[in-house]
């Protein structure tokens, strides 16, 4: 239940998810308003031609809320609270409406029907929309629903964007703030402060005091958590980008795209993803529980091992797995560390005796790794991507190595398909940086493809 509770959020952000449910509200309250303001007019009109209006209402409505979004009613706030914007949407509404009747007389609409319904559709209308705003505004002061944002800059720029939010209060709380030392960006502080508020957006103040490959990199490195990026004014002149008129933060700010990242093919990845995890984990749950019962009574010890590992822009995350070993092997560890057959900073051992016999057969044929259907529905990894390693093993990598993460962490990718633990650390690593500089959707279903073979050949599976 846990999980499923974080997909909406996962899938759309928080703010995407909030911004969705006010439309569908708003639209909600505007189809309510017209009704109210048709029969209204069928009743001060003592029932002249009213069923026939009534009758054309879904139509009716439909027109009203079309005309609303053309006038931005549904936009954010403040555009959306412009009165002069739902008198227009009224009077175009009533001309549309009027338009019809003449194009069919018979549809039955009168013109004192229609101005008489516009009018009091606006009256309604402005007062359901002044009840929203001012139950939304009620739970925000209550500190329910907001976004909380984390302002990175130099001391100076961060104060005078945190008394702006705080003058404005409303959907944004100020969650934390990032010190930019001397004239670099410390990515390892951002990081820190993002795991630590869990802020949805970043506001970056004084941006143009950056070197364009350190804002790069910064840009880049929210983009992998999912978390967009916000530049105060004053890097108007430096960036290009649209003007966001934030809601409830009192200023205006540039919200900036990372150009290789954001588009449709990564779109269509997360969306692969999801559709093939749901699917997976619908189709094989009777070989997942086989399994468990298999690793149940093979040897005591839980049926799922959680490691920590690290994912993109560094964020550790909890990778399930299938026990295959001892219950206790993290702690042995340390004591084989001697015994370590791989080069470099990984830890492989060819017939590592922690290994159960159950999880051999696992291993061999790569089931252990079935549960990360769970972690790629979460966002946590994606089908295709750079393998995730342990923590122990990215503290001891070295700086050119960590270029791998920037990308999401994957299930099974070009490392997988090329030979697998028979490759050494550094082939691995230049395998993954081929991958990310020349991703594209044909070269995941190619991987994907070529992975069923790498698994029924258990090229490299120890």
């Amino acid at each position: 239940m846990r999980i499923l509770k974080n997909i909406p959020k996962r899938l759309l952000g928080l703010k995407t998810l909030r911004r969705t449910l006010s439309v569908v509200v708003l639209a909600l309250l505007d189809g309510a308003a017209l009704l109210f303001g048709l029969l209204g007019a069928v009743r001060l009109l003592d029932g002249a031609g009213g069923d026939r209006m009534l009758s054309l209402f879904p139509l009716l409505i439909g027109g009203w809320v079309v005309v609303c979004a053309a006038f931005r009613l549904y936009d954010r706030a403040p555009v959306r609270r412009n009165p002069g914007a739902l008198i227009g949407s009224s009077a175009c509404w009533a001309g549309l409406a009027l338009l019809g009747a003449a194009v069919y007389p018979e549809s039955g609409l009168g013109l004192a029907g229609v101005l008489l319904s516009a009018l009091l559709a606006f009256v309604f209308a402005g007062a359901l929309r002044f009840l929203f705003e001012w139950g939304v505004a009620r739970v925000y002061r209550r500190g329910l629903g907001q976004t909380p944002v984390l302002v990175a800059g130099r001391e100076q720029d961060r104060a005078r964007v945190s008394r702006t939010m705080g003058r404005a209060g409303g959907a944004y709380v100020l969650a934390g703030e990032v010190d930019l030392v001397g004239s670099g960006a410390d990515l390892a502080a951002l990081r820190a402060a993002l795991d630590r508020t869990g802020a949805r957006i970043v506001v970056l103040a004084g941006a143009e005091r950056l070197p364009d490959d350190e804002l790069l990199e910064l840009l880049h490195s929210v983009r992998l958590r999912g978390v967009p990026l916000r530049v105060a004014p004053g890097a108007l002149a430096l960036m290009r980008g649209r003007t966001i008129l934030s809601e409830g933060m009192g200023m205006p700010l540039l919200e900036v795209r990372y150009p290789r990242l954001d588009n449709s093919q990564r779109a269509l990845k997360r969306a692969l993803d999801v559709a093939v995890s749901v699917a997976g984990l619908l189709v094989i749950s009777p070989l997942l529980l086989a399994i468990a019962l298999a690793v149940r009574l093979d040897s005591p010890g839980p049926v799922l091992f959680r490691q920590k590992r690290v994912g993109a822009d560094e964020k550790t995350f909890v990778c399930l797995m299938f026990r295959s070993m001892r219950a206790d092997a993290e702690g042995l560890q340390e004591e084989m560390e001697e015994m370590n057959e791989a080069e470099g900073p990984v830890f492989k051992i060819r017939h590592d005796p922690r290994v159960t016999r159950v999880g051999r057969s696992l291993r061999r044929w790569s089931l252990d790794e079935l549960p990360q259907l769970v972690n790629v529905l979460k966002g946590e990894m994606s089908l295709v991507g750079p393998r995730p390693l342990p923590v122990r093993d990215f503290l001891r990598m070295e700086e050119e190595h960590k270029r791998r993460l920037g990308a999401v962490p994957g299930m099974t990718g070009y490392w997988q398909i090329s030979g697998r633990s028979d490759l050494s650390f550094e082939d691995m690593v230049r395998l993954d940086l081929y991958y990310m500089e020349n991703w594209s959707l044909s070269f995941d279903l190619k991987i994907i493809l070529k992975t069923l073979g790498a698994v029924r050949r258990r090229e490299g599976a120890y």
